[in-house]
């Protein structure tokens, strides 16, 4: 007897439509599996032959041959257990065969039966939706995340003999709230901002770096903080996501779809709402950060996505990580090339980085730094001149001092009226001009701008042009740099509402740029 069920399989973020084929017939008994299977797909037949017996059913021995095709895509992950245990209970006639008709299944089979969640829902509920599935089976832990597709009916089951007994007819399974009403609840609260523990009213002083980070959020322009141990560089980095724009519904959905293929979407978690904050360790790998691994999966460089990616203590980075991170900033993807497959991931976040200025921290405080010019050099030489052009603002966070600290600081009312939700009202405004800017187009902000963009959107004035000039030849800068410092300040053009830069907006510019180079 044959039969056949519908699931899905995952190649990147996408999904593609699989059909596991089963074969039962007399002969020895034996449990074939074919189709380019990775490793956990081909452990499946213990757990799906022990799942069987344990839920009641007793096969009888027999062939079992298994294909899942089409057979030059190649399938990994425990999501095919259930799909491949129901082939074969319909081929068996336990199952009635009808019922599986256009019925997206996937699930992890348990040796006693329950089913657990697994990765990539998302993608495969809503590819499965969108080529004609009509109902989609999905493990109960995975219910949120299938309930995010818009129009799919969606039964979320938590043991086989439940599906069997579902199939069969003997039992109703109440649908799961789908996306018709998902969007609609996402945009009722839209008008709710996101509730963070942490403010730059926090930070005391640092006016100087609070301004070039609200410079670096409205363009998603990459930031680097410069500043002795303890000045509140990974304080100032940590709190970029309070400044930036709620998700779009958009954006809300593709950032969901990252974390449901990495397999660390909270089982109770539908969409994200916040934007992402990941700050990796410097021991980090290369497959770590950009992605891949024996079955590749996004990286840190995905995961932030739409977000932020933040590195502490760049300097004890591996070098050879940190170039190769070089491509992807420019890309805003990263491409991992297997043997007959090629999986592309999106990289489109916000890069923020912290150093001290010497291996001590102290320098060039020369009361306390006893760092030679050869260590400070050879410490700053870490970071190459290339990976240095691919931070548009390097700004230093000044030493706190003791009156900045102080509950009676008289300055302290100023300061703190620099918060997160005066920040990110600048922040919006000046996106809501680069929106207007590039309508149509395939760019946001002005980050992404193109030479023949800059042209057209960042003219100077005669005396704009001298002290670009100047900085260009003093500083003895790239082509990248020249442009990046043109793109800096048509974003604080941007923020101060000028259509057009003037020589204010360049001259700042200029100083985000004057640290990188000493």
């Amino acid at each position: 007897m044959y039969s056949n069920v519908l699931s899905a399989s995952v190649c990147g973020l996408e999904a593609t439509l699989v059909n596991v084929e089963a074969d039962v017939g007399s002969g020895l008994p034996v449990f074939e599996m074919s189709g380019f299977l990775g490793i956990e797909v081909r452990e499946a037949k213990e757990r799906v032959r022990v799942a069987i017996k344990n839920s009641g059913i007793e096969l009888k021995p027999q062939r079992i041959v298994i294909n899942i095709s089409p057979a030059d895509i190649r399938k990994d992950g425990t999501g095919f257990d259930l799909p491949i245990a129901l082939a074969i209970l319909a081929a068996n006639e336990y199952v009635n065969e009808k019922a599986l008709k256009n019925v997206l299944i996937l699930g992890e089979l348990s040796l006693d039966g329950s089913i657990h969640g697994v990765k990539g829902i998302l993608p495969c509920v809503y590819e499965g939706v969108k080529r004609g599935a009509f109902k989609c089976i999905v493990p109960y832990d995975n219910r949120k995340e299938a309930a995010i597709v818009e129009g799919g009916k969606i039964l979320a089951v938590k043991n086989l003999s439940q599906v069997i007994d579902y199939l069969n007819g003997n039992i109703i399974i109440k649908e799961q709230l789908h996306g018709d009403s998902m969007q609609d609840t996402y945009y009722m609260e839209k008008n709710k901002k996101t509730e963070y523990t942490q403010d730059y009213s926090d930070i005391r002083g640092q006016y100087m770096a609070k301004r070039a980070t609200m410079i670096a959020v409205a363009g998603m322009h990459n930031i680097i903080y410069v500043g002795t141990p303890g000045s509140g560089k990974t304080m100032m980095a940590k709190r970029i996501p309070t400044i930036m724009p709620e998700l779009s519904y958009d954006e809300s959905l593709q950032v969901t779809k990252i974390y449901s293929v990495a397999g660390i979407l909270d089982k109770d978690t539908g969409l994200i709402k916040k934007r992402p904050f990941r700050s990796p360790h410097h021991g980090i790998t290369a497959a770590a950060l950009l992605g891949g691994g024996r079955i590749p999966k996004p990286g840190e460089v995905t995961l932030a996505g739409k977000g932020v990616l933040f590195l502490d203590e760049l300097t004890e980075f591996n070098s050879c990580i940190l170039e190769s991170l070089r491509q992807t900033l420019e890309d805003k993807k990263i491409t991992i090339v297997r043997l007959n497959t090629a999986y592309t991931y999106p990289a489109d976040f916000m890069l923020a980085a912290a150093i001290n200025p010497c291996k001590c921290g102290y320098y060039p405080d020369r009361h306390r730094c006893r760092c030679s010019e050869h260590d400070i050099r050879r410490y700053m030489g870490k970071i190459s001149r290339p990976m240095w052009d691919r931070f548009d603002l390097c700004v230093y966070t000044e030493t706190v001092r003791y009156i900045d600290i102080k509950e009676n600081n008289p300055n302290k009312t100023e300061v703190q009226k620099i918060t997160s939700e005066s920040m990110r009202k600048c922040v919006e405004k000046a996106r809501a001009v680069q929106e207007i800017r590039f309508k149509g187009r395939n760019i946001k902000f002005n980050s992404e701008m193109t030479h023949k963009d800059i042209e057209k959107y960042c003219v100077l004035d005669e005396k704009g042009e001298k002290i670009l000039k100047e900085g260009y030849e003093k500083m003895q800068l790239t082509a990248r740099g020249y442009y990046k410092i043109l793109k800096t300040a048509r974003t604080i053009a941007d923020i101060e509402e000028s259509k057009e830069i003037t020589y204010e907006h360049v001259a700042e510019a200029v100083g985000y740029r004057r640290l990188q180079i000493e």
